[in-house]
């Protein structure tokens, strides 16, 4: 599936990006297959897809830190992305603390990009409450203090800090508990409102249609589907509809978010036929 010229609200163009793993070797496999797509300012855009259709090996060539093997990544003014052009929020990312307090640690970004340390500091102050998390409060409490839904905040505000073109979230919900992705909901709404970028994959399809304006399909390392979110029924990938149990958990979460929003019952059949209407119809 391919993309037609970047329009003039575009932000960043990833096109016929591939990737190999352990090319050259056997049993080698093809990751990324000549992707192309366009993310635009002020967008809210998630990307889903079964295991192993390669969406994280695809955000991390976008923010730069994986060289495709073939293709080119460029922001729509002709600039390949940079050190802190691209934030990347990885999965329990919270894991990476390193400082003794939690405002040191959300400063170290902004120190990295050459700030000073008073205006380091700030700057992750005015992170932190970006992210619902009053510094006066929290700044100078031990990482390992925070609660799992604070500690993902602190960490989204490291990144923040760094004020990047593009925020990307790799499965932010993974990990929290229950009231933990209602905070997350919180603080990418704020983002958006405030014409931050955001990038979000996850295999919660709840989360995804609830946070993002546009949704990315991808399965086997290629793009195909690509429309608006609350639309997402009609572009599951057809590997789930063919056989749940391919895409390993995934169809377990997508009935868990169904049937926590009420729309399929605890004892009804779930089928990916069945999922795809009650989606379509909630």
């Amino acid at each position: 599936m391919s993309e037609g010229p970047v329009n003039s609200g575009a932000l960043l163009r990833a096109e016929g990006i591939r990737w190999t793993a352990d090319a050259g070797l056997p049993g080698s496999r093809d990751v990324l297959r000549g992707i192309t797509l366009t993310l635009h300012e002020n967008e809210a855009c998630g990307i889903v897809g079964p295991s192993g259709a390669g969406k994280t090996t695809l955000v991390t060539v976008l923010a730069g830190l994986l060289a495709p093997d073939h293709g080119d990544v460029r922001f729509a003014d002709g600039t390949v992305p940079g050190p802190g052009d691209v934030g990347l929020v990885f999965q329990e990312a919270e894991r990476a603390f390193f400082e003794e307090t939690v405002l040191d640690d959300v400063a170290f970004g902004a120190r990295n990009i050459g700030l000073d340390e008073p205006a380091a500091r700030e700057r992750a102050r005015e992170a932190l409450h970006a992210v619902g998390l009053d510094p006066a409060t929290f700044g100078d409490r031990a990482p390992e203090t925070l609660s799992g839904g604070e500690a993902r905040r602190a960490a989204i505000a490291g990144v923040l800090v760094m004020e990047p073109r593009l925020v990307v979230f790799d499965e932010p919900p993974t990990g929290l508990a229950a009231a933990g992705p209602e905070r997350l909901h919180d603080v990418l709404r704020d983002l958006r409102e405030r014409g931050v970028p955001t990038l979000t994959v996850s295999h919660d399809l709840d989360f995804v249609r609830e946070t993002c304006g546009r949704v990315v399909v991808l399965e086997e390392g290629a793009i195909t589907w690509d429309g608006p979110a609350d639309s997402l029924a009609d572009g599951l990938p057809e590997s789930w509809r063919r056989n749940p149990g391919d895409s390993g958990g995934e169809m377990a979460l997508i009935a868990a978010a169904m049937v926590r929003r009420g729309w399929i019952g605890a004892g009804d059949a779930v089928t990916p036929e069945a999922l795809a209407a009650r989606w379509r119809n909630g």
